[in-house]
């Protein structure tokens, strides 16, 4: 059975940052899949904490709108103005609304354009095997060129629309993955970390440790997390990506290999 992401469980996000499937300019949503009682409760989160479940622009949908008393307020303090615990101003602007609609029209167009470009990098890449490690979807336990993705024993199957095309540098190469990453960065081909890498050895939370041991509980040594920090970048899979560009990337990237592979 196919279903979109966003669509089971009770509750999930959806970002609206410039590189994403869709965007707004910024920000991001909740989606409310079944419990609408949850709908109530994140509406209070973006509206300040209110308490008030109003619509915007009706001030009695509950018919007591003078008829509260709340927390220390007096009796009778207007319930639109009432707020149950702390919040945020984290309501979408018009203008953005109307992007977002446009956006949805074209979403299926997206969907494959990144789909494409990811099958574009992938063939572009292929016999570097011995020194990337390829990124592979949900269930997936291998690539070829000619028949794609084979699936394990499961029945289960995911059909990606990749945020991103994923190369982890293996440990027998003769380069590393700041070696590549500055390589296209002075071809100018945006690159990417696997956004934090291991956050533990983050600024913050390293200080966070010094500052209060007790605050923090690391289980495991985190020998894959450092393994994503130490040797995996993305590149783009945006759908303005012209064939152009993406055989300009893959160029670049096979020359870099064999240049350090020769040495």
């Amino acid at each position: 059975m196919v279903r979109w992401t966003g669509t089971w469980g009770d509750i999930s996000t959806q970002s609206f940052y410039p590189p994403h499937h869709l965007t707004m300019g910024e920000g991001g949503s909740v989606n409310i899949v079944r419990d609408q009682k949850l709908k109530v409760i994140a509406e209070s989160f973006r509206d300040w904490g209110r308490d008030c479940w109003c619509p915007s622009g009706i001030d009695n949908t509950c018919n007591k709108r003078f008829g509260w008393q709340l927390g220390e307020l007096p009796q009778g303090y207007d319930h639109k103005y009432s707020y149950s615990h702390l919040g945020y101003n984290l309501k979408p602007l018009d203008p953005q609304a109307a992007i977002g609609r446009v956006q949805l029209k074209r979403l299926p167009e997206f969907i494959e354009a990144r789909k494409q470009n990811w099958e574009t990098l992938r063939l572009g890449l292929h016999g570097l095997e011995s020194v990337f490690e390829f990124a592979l979807p949900t269930h997936a336990q291998a690539w070829c060129p000619e028949s794609g993705f084979s699936w394990d024993d499961s029945g289960c199957r995911t059909d990606c629309s990749w945020f991103g095309f994923k190369l982890t540098v293996v440990q027998s190469a003769k380069f590393s993955r700041t070696d590549l990453a500055r390589e296209l960065d002075s071809n100018a081909i945006g690159n990417r970390m696997l956004f934090g890498g291991n956050l533990v050895r983050q600024p913050a939370f390293v200080h966070l440790r010094e500052e209060r041991p007790r605050s923090i509980r690391v289980v495991g040594d985190l020998a894959d997390s450092d393994s994503i920090m130490n040797n995996t970048l993305f590149l783009g899979t945006y759908p303005g990506l012209t064939n152009s560009m993406l055989n300009s990337e893959i160029g670049v990237i096979k020359a870099f290999v064999e240049s350090r592979e020769r040495d």
